[in-house]
């Protein structure tokens, strides 16, 4: 059989099979769900951490240079990710992408992109300033190691697409594609998220005492709510620049 045909009856078998759906609440692995005609609904938030000008680092730094930066940066954050309950299912380039499940899956995701903040500016870029190139152009320039993270809460599909030895998840809706356009989103604050995000955290995760006001006054951690054009869709966004601590 030659490739037309082989291709033809791969695409005309994807097309023609129903899905076998069931409803998940833990975030589904490749060994999960059946390649063929699996599926798992699943209510979550998605949440993906890019690093902040890919191309100013490209242009200033030597391509092993730029290799640890990136290094850095996603080993650190997917450490975070990780550390408060993600599950990391997508790396693209120097983007990563993490599911938080759970009935206080908003609260987790949030925690995680504010430590997140922390950990770019105290951790990576400070570590980082031991790298020559890399301390060089900071003096000279200001450029430094740089991140956006965006949050959206609701359902996905996942599936698994590809070919047998060669296929991975594919999360199918508009959290994920609207967490990851946040992720793009230039607004006020490295970190974005959706109303309905907002909607749905703790107290704690929407004020805080602002510590260097002197006097501790509780204040919102998150901007008024915007409208924004995300990726051809209107939604409600709030921002913030706001972080929180490691010990």
């Amino acid at each position: 059989m030659g490739f037309k045909d082989d291709c033809t009856r791969a695409v005309r078998d994807i097309v023609k099979v129903d899905f076998n759906t069931r409803w998940g609440r833990e975030v589904p692995t490749t060994d999960s769900i059946v390649q063929k005609d699996g599926a798992v609904w699943l209510t979550a938030a998605y949440l993906y951490a890019d690093m902040a000008d890919s191309t100013g680092m490209a242009e200033n730094f030597e391509s092993a240079d730029a290799a640890k930066i990136i290094r850095a940066y996603l080993s650190a954050v997917t450490r975070v990710l990780k550390d408060r309950g993600g599950e990391i299912r997508s790396f693209d380039g120097d983007r990563v992408m993490a599911i938080f499940p759970g009935d206080d899956a908003a609260d987790k995701a949030v925690d995680a992109g504010l430590r997140v903040n922390w950990v770019v500016d105290n951790i990576v870029h400070d570590e980082l300033l031991s790298n020559n190139s890399y301390y060089q152009k900071y003096v000279e320039t200001g450029w430094r190691v740089r991140h956006r993270t965006g949050v959206d809460l609701g359902t996905a599909f996942i599936v698994r697409a590809g070919v047998r030895g060669d296929n991975d998840l594919v999360s199918v809706g508009s959290t994920p594609n609207v967490a990851a356009k946040l992720s793009d989103y230039k607004g006020r604050g490295p970190t974005a998220i959706t109303d309905y995000v907002y909607e749905n955290l703790s107290y704690g995760n929407q004020y805080a005492k602002d510590s260097q006001s002197g006097d501790d006054e509780i204040k919102s951690m998150w901007s008024a709510a915007n409208f924004v054009d995300i990726g051809g869709t209107w939604e409600s966004v709030r921002t913030s620049t706001w972080w929180r601590s490691y010990t």
